[in-house]
C-alpha cells in the first residue's frame, strides 16, 4: 500500500513537470507595404517590437502595425517608428502585421512567448509531493 501511494505521489509530480509549455520566438524583416506573420503558441505573455528608422532619405515608414487585429500605438512618431507589446495570450494561432511604405529601407520584428504553467500542473505536483512528504513523515514517526 505504501510503495502504491509513493509510485503514485511520485507520477503526479513527474506528470505536472511535464506539463510545461515551450517558449515560442521568432523574428522577421520586411518591406513590403503589407506584411503579416503568423506563429501558433500555448499560452503565456507574449512581448512584440517591430522598429524602423530613417538614414537620410532612406528608410521605412511604419503606418500601423497590428497584433492579432489589435493596433498598436507607435513609441517614437516621426521618422524612426518603433512599436512595442507585450500581454498575457491564449493558446493558439497569433498574427503580427506591419502596413507602411518603403523609402528603399525595411524594417525590423521579433516575438517571444514566454510559456506559463498550467494551473493544474501546479496543483498535481502540491499533490505528488505532499503524499510523498505524508508518508515520509508517518515512516519516520
Amino acid at each position: 500500500m505504501k510503495r502504491t501511494a509513493i509510485s503514485l505521489g511520485l507520477a503526479l509530480a513527474v506528470t505536472a513537470t511535464g506539463a510545461l509549455a515551450d517558449d515560442v520566438s521568432g523574428s522577421f524583416v520586411g518591406s513590403s507595404p503589407a506584411y503579416m506573420t503568423g506563429f501558433a503558441s500555448d499560452a503565456g505573455v507574449l512581448t512584440a517590437s517591430v522598429l524602423s528608422s530613417f538614414t537620410g532619405k532612406a528608410g521605412y515608414d511604419i503606418f500601423a502595425v497590428q497584433i492579432d487585429g489589435n493596433a498598436l500605438a507607435d513609441l517614437l512618431p516621426g521618422l524612426d517608428d518603433y512599436y512595442y507589446f507585450s500581454a498575457p495570450v491564449l493558446s493558439g494561432f497569433h498574427t503580427i502585421a506591419v502596413f507602411g511604405k518603403s523609402y528603399g529601407g525595411s524594417f525590423v520584428g521579433s516575438y517571444e512567448v514566454s510559456a506559463v504553467p498550467e494551473p493544474s500542473a501546479e496543483w498535481l505536483a502540491l499533490v505528488g509531493i505532499l503524499l510523498v512528504g505524508n508518508l515520509a513523515r508517518r515512516r519516520l514517526g
